[in-house]
């Protein structure tokens, strides 16, 4: 199914996206709204979408020996691949908003002291991670509803920063709670900091062989994370799905999937998204076929705590999820007025919203008729 515009014109999801940065959180308008009079939806906000996934075999200098019998993934960063790419280059974007009264107000005016840190990296458990415009070895962690900021430990910048998640939230400054970073390489391939306690990061290897890679030597690399009741489940750059919990003060991978968290359809490639609703992490894949700009296929799975495996959904019933560029949203369906049991989603620097029907298995240009 192709994704046109109603004058029958190629969509523009097939034009190539800019490099600017992104307004984060990049969600439709209307819902933007509903988030400015009801700010504890923030919540329900996961930040990801920077992870894509191709089905290609790696540049010649950084290409594993031996065949494997698992379609191998890697990840494109202007022709490169993560282990290849500059590790001083980081992606960020622009926080857009901030919430006071009910009103929005730019991050770049709230103080002056705070105009430095103008780049958000992360959002987890309600707390935005921005990075210092100035000294990236900076960054700051900072409720926009409640106010109260800290400063982790300075960070390495010879150490990727690709993803971070917090363990819980912090209900106020002196509140405890974990700090993971995911470099998206082998060594180190976790940053851990605990706030409340010794300030400084604790950085930990790679020491798993990846279950689903060609050399028995390969050890794991982790590219996207959620945390949820205390644990911390991150997915490998190859599909495996790892927990890792604090035991005895230390940070240890206790279990791992029994399936590969991948597309159950061919395709080029595919960007993923992890989403916590209602005791639920669901797994969203974007799927594209020919063009990294065209999203032909939605897919969502849903994580199964007893077995640690992933069931694909047909439905998700009254929710609706919303999948921007840098970040993704459930919402009840009848109190923001658009469809249920649908995907809303835009892709890379794409204004327009589409919806992905799980019911029918279509996909149209969404509309939002209003806002509860």
């Amino acid at each position: 199914m192709g994704l046109k515009s109603k004058k029958g014109k190629p969509s523009p999801l097939h034009k190539n996206p800019t490099k600017n940065p992104r307004s984060w959180p990049d969600l439709p308008s209307q819902l933007l709204t509903l988030l400015a009079k009801n700010s504890t939806l923030m919540q329900n906000i996961s930040y990801g979408g920077n992870v894509t996934k191709f089905y290609r075999l790696p540049p010649k200098q950084c290409n594993p020996t031996g065949k494997s019998p698992f379609p191998q993934l890697f990840i494109n960063d202007n022709g490169q691949t993560d282990q290849c790419r500059d590790k001083s280059q980081y992606h960020s974007d622009i926080f857009n908003i901030t919430f006071r009264f009910g009103e929005f107000w730019p991050f770049r005016r709230w103080t002056p002291h705070r105009d430095i840190y103008g780049y958000i990296v992360g959002y987890s458990q309600g707390m935005v991670i921005c990075r210092n415009a100035v000294e990236p070895s900076k960054y700051g962690v900072w409720d926009p509803i409640n106010r109260p900021w800290w400063d982790p430990p300075l960070w390495d910048v010879s150490v990727p920063f690709k993803h971070v998640a917090l363990s819980s939230s912090p209900k106020d400054y002196n509140s405890i709670c974990t700090v993971m970073v995911l470099t998206g390489i082998q060594k180190p391939a976790f940053a851990f900091y605990d706030k409340g306690g010794k300030c400084e990061w604790f950085m930990q290897d790679s020491t798993i062989v990846e279950p689903y890679y060609s050399s028995n030597h390969q050890l794991m690399q982790f590219t996207n994370a959620i945390a949820f009741k205390g644990k911390f489940y991150a997915l490998s750059l190859q599909g495996t799905l790892a927990v890792i919990e604090k035991i005895d003060s230390h940070f240890s991978i206790t279990s791992l999937s029994t399936n590969r968290a991948v597309p159950s359809v061919p395709s080029m490639c595919f960007k993923e998204y992890l989403v916590e609703s209602d005791g639920e992490i669901f797994l969203v894949f974007l799927i594209s076929k020919k063009s990294i700009h065209s999203v032909k296929n939605v897919e969502v799975y849903r994580l199964q705590y007893d077995r640690l495996s992933w069931e694909k959904m047909e439905g998700i019933g009254e929710r609706t999820l919303f999948v921007g560029a840098n970040c993704c949203m459930t919402v009840n369906a009848c109190k923001m007025g658009c469809r249920e049991n649908c995907i809303y989603f835009t892709y890379e620097k794409v204004d327009e919203w589409w919806v992905y029907d799980m019911e029918r298995g279509n996909i149209s240009l969404g509309k939002i008729s209003s806002v509860g």
